[in-house]
């Protein structure tokens, strides 16, 4: 390794968060300009990964410009340009703050972002890639952001199709609900009790795939904890149905089951986890796992949107009495099931009884 040496950095051209020169922003691409992103993010990983140690990028954690060349560090991507800070004393690379850094994925980047304009799953990313979903889907939430960063207009940011809304820099708050009569989302329901029983089947057949390789030349591993257990000859993995899904937290099937018919409906927290009789941190898990299966379902965003529970008062939601008395309501409603839909109906004011569901 060569011994460390002073270097003076010169003002230049605008960088990004580790320092390597940054893409010209044309005129701007719109979002669905798959190739302008693809090219973007490209030119700039290139800058990045690039062997050569000049330029000498600012400190990232001080912002620091005496900086010092340290060497190299072996990667299998190549060598990469290390450095420290005289100021901080900090060694990093121009990968350091960026989403490659210190990720499995970083060998398949160029695969990856060819992959970010297109509407798949993580899942499906994941296999092709030959990495863990959730290493895609926290990648892409990096990425994302980092564009953001990198280019503040947002130009590119939402090119991004990858993963849908469950990826996305912002997290999408529920829909506030209206003041009138809410009805149960039978579509939305139905979806997801026939996938969350599918996944919850005691039944070995039909075999799933393998969710590390795609494989399906699996074999039968007997039955853990109630659940089938598989294992795949190529590439030696052991699962079950619950893997590569948000549900293998979740101990009491039954009673994430029972929330099912809930999603769709504008309710609080508070009365979702009374009425499955649980925390209310817990409740909002349970959901939180449900938005993510509706993500893996639809990359696209549409059956996650469907979900309207544990919705949240803001300065603007009105006030179901008058809309500007100052009373003190609750967002509770009442519930009712009419020919196997439920209803909910308006909010109840906490100082009067709830109000039957016309």
């Amino acid at each position: 390794m060569p011994h460390p040496q002073q270097v003076s950095r010169t003002p230049g051209p605008t960088r990004g968060v580790a320092g390597a020169t940054r893409p010209t922003v044309a005129d701007g691409p719109g979002p669905d300009n798959g190739e302008a992103l693809v090219r973007f993010l490209q030119a700039h990983v290139a800058r990045l990964m690039s062997c050569d140690a000049d330029p000498v990028p600012p400190c990232p954690r001080c912002r620091g410009t005496r900086i010092l060349k340290k060497g190299y560090a072996r990667l299998r991507t190549g060598p990469l340009p290390t450095y420290r800070c005289e100021q901080c004393g900090h060694c990093f690379s121009r990968l350091s703050g960026t989403p490659l850094s210190k990720r499995p994925v970083r060998q398949q980047a160029g695969e990856l972002i060819a992959l970010l304009p297109q509407e798949i799953s993580c899942a499906e990313a994941a296999r092709q890639l030959g990495v863990m979903e959730h290493t895609v889907l926290e990648t892409v939430r990096l990425v994302r952001r980092w564009l953001l960063e990198l280019d503040a207009s947002g130009h590119y940011e939402p090119g991004v199709r990858l993963g849908g809304r469950f990826t996305a820099a912002q997290p999408v708050t529920p829909r506030l609900p209206d003041v009138g009569i809410a009805r149960e989302d039978r579509g939305l329901s139905a979806t997801l009790t026939s996938d969350f029983d599918e996944i919850h089947s005691p039944r070995h057949d039909p075999l799933p795939a393998c969710p590390a390789c795609g494989g399906c030349h699996i074999r039968r591993k007997g039955t853990v904890s109630g659940l089938p257990r598989f294992r795949c000859p190529a590439c030696g993995v052991q699962f079950n149905r619950r893997t590569g899904t948000p549900f293998t937290r979740n101990r009491d099937a039954a009673r994430q089951r029972e929330l099912i018919r809930y999603l769709g409906l504008p309710l609080p927290l508070a009365q979702l986890a009374d009425m499955i009789d649980t925390d209310p941190a817990i409740t909002a898990r349970l959901v939180d796992e449900f938005r993510t299966r509706c993500a893996q379902l639809d990359p696209s965003g549409r059956l996650a949107s469907r979900i309207r529970a544990c919705v949240r008062p803001a300065t603007d939601t009105p006030c179901v009495w008058c809309g500007a008395c100052g009373r003190l309501i609750s967002m509770r409603r009442q519930l009712i099931e009419r020919d196997g839909l439920l209803h909910a109906g308006p909010w109840q004011g906490v100082d009067d009884a709830p109000a039957a569901v016309a």
